[in-house]
Parts: structure tokens; sequence; C-alpha cells
């Protein structure tokens, strides 16, 4: 990989806290189906255009877009390697021959000028240290009227799947409160004002902001949820940092579940969401 600029971001995403990320993968492409659905449509993605796929994970994203994209192809970037290594067996294993793959800090990697015409991502956009820096950088990889297309959440309060195993971890353990901020993470974006002036100072045009209200799909019920929520996200961060015990996460778990079962639809799990979808033109 070259020059890297959010080294934080790296670090975390190679650790083993990043790590769960890969080892979890099906639950949370199950979980977020809907969202990425949202996210293509949006992009509104034609047979022969080649896209650029920001902070693409493991892969999910960009096997589901170079699907929409036959002639064309999909460059899925992201920074770390593990996630990278696991979207190169996903592709090859579903026949996406039209999707690769590129290790690298998309804030300050040198691309392919004007070689891209979409650019898409799924929540990968709010993590750079520059965000004004990360988007001129990427523009320049866009043809001249290309457009961008990425999602990012919304508000703590429109989103359950945040806030209730927050609150669990932390009625159990306690633990250092992060300050509201617009710096790099998952919700570096939920003022959608603050992002349209970001692309703004970027020099970027068309730029709209559009909230959606779109349930996540947890598999395996309020319990399958649960789990899912103690391995990755704030509550998972709790537990990591305050050393918890194995009866501290089957605490957590169980108290999660008994919250996360209100959103139960029968035998499916419904639990509502609100997202940024924001675009714009180079």
């Amino acid at each position: 990989m070259g020059r890297i600029a959010n080294q934080p971001q790296a670090d975390f995403w190679t650790s083993p806290a990043g790590r769960a990320w890969v080892d979890h993968e099906r639950a949370l492409d199950a979980t977020m189906e809907g969202l990425l659905s949202a996210l293509l449509d949006a992009a509104a993605l034609t047979g022969a255009e080649h896209v650029l796929d920001v902070g693409c994970g493991t892969g999910a994203s960009t096997i589901a877009a170079a699907r929409r994209v036959p002639q064309g192809g999909v460059l899925g970037l992201d920074i770390a390697a593990p996630m990278l290594d696991r979207a190169r067996q996903r592709a090859l294993a579903e026949g996406a021959a039209n999707a690769s793959f590129h290790l690298c800090d998309a804030q300050v990697e040198r691309l392919a000028l004007e070689s891209r015409d979409v650019l898409i991502s799924r929540f990968g956009m709010s993590f750079f240290d520059d965000s004004v820096a990360g988007f001129r950088n990427l523009a320049g990889a866009l043809r001249e009227g290309g457009r961008m297309v990425f999602l990012s959440w919304a508000g703590l309060a429109e989103n359950p799947w945040f806030t209730i195993p927050e609150q669990a971890a932390r009625q159990r353990l306690g633990g250092p409160r992060e300050p509201p901020s617009n710096g790099p993470g998952p919700l570096a974006f939920a003022d959608a004002g603050h992002v349209l002036d970001l692309m703004a100072h970027a020099g970027l045009s068309e730029r709209r902001a559009e909230t959606l209200r779109i349930d996540l799909t947890p598999p395996g019920g309020a319990s399958g949820a649960a789990s899912l929520a103690t391995h990755v996200g704030p509550a998972a961060r709790l537990l990591r940092i305050c050393n918890a015990t194995p009866q501290d996460r089957a605490a957590i778990a169980e108290q999660i579940e008994g919250s996360f079962a209100l959103f139960s639809e029968g035998t499916t799990l419904r639990i509502p969401s609100s997202v940024h979808v924001f675009s714009c033109r180079r």
C-alpha cells in the first residue's frame, strides 16, 4: 500500500476489532441488504459503466454493483488487507470477473485520472481525516460529469442499531463516553448540511441529500442480532476497552435481545434505521 493519511483507520480495520467484520460478514451483509439495494438503485448503474466502490470491505457492494454493469467493471478500494483478501475470494467464488480490488487510502491514493463513470460507497466516505481532500482526490478519478452516490448513517436518535447496544453495554460496564464529533467514524456525516458544505468546498456540483428510512434485517431474530451487536459496533467497543468478562457479554446480549425483540414481526426482525443518500457530480 502507498501513502497513508488515515493511519488510525488502517490500524483499526486490520486489528482484531476490524477483523470481526470479516468473521461476521454474512450476518452483516444480511442486516444491510436493504441499504445496499437502496444505494445501487440511487446510483442507477448501467451496463457498460466503470465504477469505483470506496470502502468496499469484504466485497458485497462491489460484487453487487458488478452484476449491474456486466459490460463494465467495478474497482473496490479499502484500507484493510484482511477485508480485501476476503473480497477477492468472494468475487472468484461468485464468478464476478469484472470486480477487482485495490488496497489503498482512498483519500490520497493516486488513482487513474478520469477513468471512472460513477463512485459508490456504502458507509465508506465518512472515515477520512480530511473529507474535502478525499472528495477532491476521488473526483479526479471521475470523468467530467461523473457522479458520486454514497450512503451515511443519519443521527443516533433514529438508529436503534447503535443506541440500544451502546446503552446496554454502558449500563453494565460504564466506560468513557465519546462526545459528538464530525471526526472520522460511522456517524461523522450525520449532519447532512455539513456534508453538503464539504462537497461544495471540494468543488462538486449538483449536490443533494435525501434521508431514507430503511429496516435492517439481521438474521437469527433478536437473539442473532444481539449476538452480532456484541461483536461489532458500539457495544463491542465497550466490551473491548473495558476488558469485559464472558458473563458481561452474556448479560449485555440478553438485554440487547430483549430490546430488539420489540422490532420482531413474526420470525423476521426489522430494526428501523435512518440513512442519508448523498449525490453530486464532478
